[in-house]
């Protein structure tokens, strides 16, 4: 099973994310190469990145501890979608940096291997199935800066899947119930 921990974003981040967004936008930014929107109910947070994995006891121990470390988290989205790879375009998120760190620990301490690059807090918003030209992405993609709060009360044990109608399947929620950081 491949297996990720972070935060689906609730209803207001997608709504801020559709208007900024919008039709016209996106017709642009296919013209530009972009040929994939994340839909709503896909759009999350990513806090680790686990992949494919027998270990989903380990991973939900891992992120219910880390869980239990934070309160409830301030983030802010925004403030303009960008090129992040060559073929994924993301809004970027501050706030999470901190849980990530603690997710990370726990799932050291549960045998899992040091992350590989750092931490990035942001949300995919479209893919391309080729490299980005990325000049053209970045002026197809312009539109007013965001600035959307968000408060996570929780993280979540993420399954990818490729079968049934939803792509990502929530596990597990552990509710952050700890000392604010």
């Amino acid at each position: 099973m491949r297996l990720f921990i972070g935060i689906m974003t609730p209803d207001p981040v997608d709504d801020a994310l559709d208007d900024a967004l919008g039709a016209t936008l996106r017709g642009r930014a296919r013209d530009a190469g972009l040929d994939r929107w994340t839909p709503r109910e896909e759009r999350h947070l990513t806090l680790r990145f686990i992949g494919e994995t027998d270990g989903e006891a380990a991973v939900t121990r891992a992120a219910a501890r880390a869980a239990a470390s934070f309160a409830a988290m301030r983030m802010l989205l925004g403030a303009q979608a960008a090129p992040l790879t060559a073929r994924v375009v993301a809004v970027p998120v501050a706030g999470a940096e901190h849980v990530a760190a603690a997710v990370d620990a726990a799932l050291e301490d549960e045998g899992f291997a040091v992350r590989d690059r750092p931490f990035t807090g942001h949300v995919t918003v479209a893919r391309a199935s080729h490299h980005l030209r990325v000049a053209a992405v970045e002026q197809a993609l312009h539109h007013p800066p965001l600035a959307v709060p968000w408060q996570a009360e929780g993280i979540e044990v993420i399954a990818s899947t490729s079968a049934g109608p939803h792509r990502y399947v929530v596990r597990s929620t552990h509710r952050l119930l700890g000392a604010a950081a």
